[in-house]
């Protein structure tokens, strides 16, 4: 990449790239650099053990809301992004279209209504409550992107699935999931990472304790009347805790993510 530009471009390129690194980096490092002031490590032990807070408990819902989430999401959003890029169907268009519409409109701005819903159907304080908007909210993204990378399959593949005698299905199950796992991955982990760091709709829909994520928990490290400077360096820690399971499920798909946010870029 970039090996056919002049040496003071590649320059300039690459200090462009150090400084949004800096830019991107330097939060994080300060957020650990607070979190070990005055007790060090200590701080991510007194998250754990924090009386107020049963952390092993926070972490579990926050990963079985984003698991399902994002199970959710990549099943759906496969199969219409599949409909969509190599089925033919009436007002085809018309509904993929008012689906990325979903995208414009802001999920503040849904709250109200969504609030009325989930306590009509007696969903607050429940794991529903809060993985069926987040997979709502996260669908049209990942339908773009998958429907992008499945259009770039060539159609011969499936024509030469359906002269064998395979049904929509098997070839879906067959041929567009092997094909399409780069974009399919892609999606799991921003899907993860964006209901894992979901502030709003926990907030909107939860009120038990046993039943708060992570973003809601970091509330009992934060004083009424004011933060002592071990608080604060608790805080930090806590938000460092809260940010690794995202780390770490970015790292593991980060090839896959790289090819599935390129997908549909060229098509041949």
């Amino acid at each position: 990449m970039f090996t056919n530009l002049r040496p003071v471009n590649k320059l300039v390129i690459q200090a462009v790239l150090i400084l949004f690194a800096v830019v991107w980096l330097y939060p994080l490092i300060e957020s650990v650099i607070q979190s070990l002031q005055i007790n060090g490590f200590d701080n991510y032990l007194a998250v754990i053990r924090h009386p107020k807070v049963d952390y092993f408990r926070v972490v579990f819902n926050s990963l079985f809301v984003a698991f399902c989430s994002m199970l959710i999401v990549s099943l759906l959003a496969s199969l219409a992004a599949y409909a969509f890029a190599k089925m033919q169907f009436r007002f085809k268009n018309v509904l993929f279209y008012s689906l990325v519409a979903c995208l414009a409109i802001p999920a503040t701005a849904v709250m109200s209504p969504l609030f009325f819903t989930m306590k009509s159907l007696h969903l607050m304080n429940t794991y529903g409550s809060l993985i069926l908007p987040l997979a709502a909210f996260n669908a049209p993204f990942m339908l773009l992107i998958l429907k992008n990378y499945f259009e770039g399959i060539p159609n011969a593949i499936l024509e030469a699935g359906m002269i064998d005698g395979s049904s929509s299905i098997r070839l879906y199950r067959q041929i567009m999931l092997p094909l399409g796992l780069p974009a399919i991955i892609n999606v799991m982990v921003l899907t993860f990472i964006y209901s894992w760091n979901d502030y709003i709709i926990p907030l909107l829909f939860v009120r038990k304790e046993s039943m708060y994520t992570v973003t809601l928990a970091t509330q009992f490290f934060t004083g009424t009347t004011g933060q002592t400077p071990e608080m604060v360096a608790q805080l930090y820690a806590a938000l460092i805790l809260m940010t690794i399971p995202s780390i770490l499920i970015y790292l593991f798909g980060q090839r896959y993510m790289q090819a599935g946010l390129t997908a549909g870029a060229v098509k041949s």
